[in-house]
């Protein structure tokens, strides 16, 4: 891949990038902020602050994601959500009394919102900032959940599921695109994702719980996702106190000149001129961006690598009770798989960066090929069980190497836009896959979640073929 902007790392103090007074951000570029507020100079974060806003930004997605069946999210809710889904799936299936393919609308639903959020962030980015539609995601998430949560009628439960998408998908790209602008980022980006992993840790042990002991009202564990979807808004509203982006990290504009004062080289690209900075609306920033192929190829990476990461932890436990014989309890299986997907995205950190990200991407995919194929041809419970936690594990590093080669190849202008397109249409895989696993295991069993997964596997290193070609 040529024409790769050098990236620099600030070499600051703290969490998010601490400036002195002299970056009071008096040169925020014009924009298109609904609120006079956004648009305003103000001077950055202190230290402290940017140290909790920091804790806040790498925590979120282990909260913002609390479970919805079969969907995810990106963080410690992202997680939560996504990896409740496993253990709750046979309960729902009973209470609503529908079967693989029907319970499997809420992907369709879930897509619906994603595809949405995709569609429309750069457009809330650009007039509501970082601050707002943050929170906006939060909210809609809220709302799901209100309407999930005293066991409401299926077709109801369905149209929750548009509104959880929504929520997710935004929080996804906000969280994602400012991530990628703090100092020494990539290291920011598999800490933020590990904590993803950490809330889907948890939540198989909470849904369990649930299904074990209250299997009637099953429903209510959304009462818990709830209270996340709260204290998620709260905390992001106290926290970053309405501030777009540009207000808590500096503008981009003034990023580019500190980086000249550094060294006027680092600014260029390899073999290409400099950098120039575009002013231009969130149409014409989204034109830019869909007319850009190397978006396509990691975007369609990422609706088949989310799609099959949210598949097996959705559909783990129902393989194992069905084809293994393994009963309720099998439920916590879920838990060591995302407990695999936070360890990967810790222990591999170093061997991640010095393999490269597209050699990392290469090696781990194929060790999670060769472990679903051994947990196709193995009946034990205890060795699926095992092999689906490592599987966790060199899955879990790959989301984060895929937002870092986009730091590295596009320009900052289209950063946070791409990493919104794609972290959306991650998440629509994440809705799709699952759909299509059920419409398939209703017809031939839950069998078939192996062999599809490898093919989606397989799939998804011909399409990076095509990022490093781009």
């Amino acid at each position: 891949m040529s024409n790769q902007p050098v990236h620099v790392d600030a070499q600051v103090e703290g969490g998010l990038q601490h400036v002195s007074s002299r970056r009071s951000q008096g040169s925020l570029q014009k924009s298109h902020y609904i609120f006079k507020r956004l648009s305003r100079a103000l001077p950055l974060p202190s230290r402290r602050l940017s140290r909790v806003m920091l804790n806040v930004l790498v925590g979120l997605p282990s909260v913002y994601f609390p479970y919805v069946p079969n969907t995810q999210t990106r963080d410690t809710r992202a997680g939560w959500n996504d990896a409740s889904q496993g253990p709750l799936l046979p309960s729902l299936e009973e209470h609503y009394n529908v079967d693989y393919l029907v319970i499997s609308i809420i992907w369709i639903m879930n897509f619906v919102g994603f595809m949405t959020s995709g569609l429309t962030n750069v457009f809330l980015t650009d007039r509501l900032g970082f601050g707002i539609a943050a929170p906006l995601g939060a909210s809609m998430q809220g709302l799901a959940y209100i309407l999930m949560c005293w066991g409401s009628p299926y077709p109801l439960f369905l149209i929750a599921y548009i509104f959880n998408g929504f929520g997710l998908g935004l929080q996804d790209a906000q969280v994602n695109s400012l991530t990628a602008r703090l100092p020494n980022a990539p290291t920011k980006m598999f800490l933020m994702h590990a904590f993803y992993g950490f809330g889907a840790t948890i939540s198989p042990f909470v849904a369990t719980a649930f299904v074990q002991h209250d299997p009637d009202r099953v429903y209510l564990y959304f009462t818990v996702s709830l209270g996340l979807a709260a204290v998620t808004a709260a905390l992001v509203l106290g926290v970053f106190r309405l501030r777009t982006e540009d207000q808590i990290v500096g503008s981009r504009h003034e990023e580019v000149e500190e980086k000249k004062e550094v060294s006027p080289s680092e600014t260029v690209q390899k073999d290409g001129p400099p950098v120039k900075k575009i002013n231009q609306d969130s149409g014409s920033k989204m034109k830019r961006i869909l007319k850009t192929p190397v978006v396509h190829c990691m975007a369609f990476y990422m609706v088949i690598y989310v799609g099959v990461e949210v598949t097996i932890g959705g559909w783990a436990t129902s393989f194992l009770i069905d084809e293994r014989g393994g009963d309720s309890s099998a439920g916590y299986v879920s838990a060591g798989y995302f407990g695999g997907l936070t360890l990967g995205r810790v222990i591999f950190i170093p061997v991640s960066k010095r393999l490269g990200p597209h050699l990392s991407i290469w090696t781990y995919t194929i060790a999670s090929i060769v472990l679903s194929l051994i947990i196709w041809f193995t009946h034990t419970i205890v060795g699926n069980a095992v092999c689906f936690a490592l599987v966790g594990v060199f899955l879990g590093p790959m989301y984060p190497l895929v937002m870092n080669v986009v730091t590295e190849v596009l320009p900052g202008e289209l950063q946070g836009g791409t990493i919104g397109w794609i972290a959306s249409l991650g998440q629509a895989g994440s809705a799709i896959m699952p759909f299509i696993t059920g419409a398939i295991a209703e017809k031939y069993g839950v069998w078939i979640l192996q062999p599809l997964s490898i093919a989606f596997l397989a799939a998804s290193l011909v399409l990076w073929m095509f990022v490093v070609r781009t």
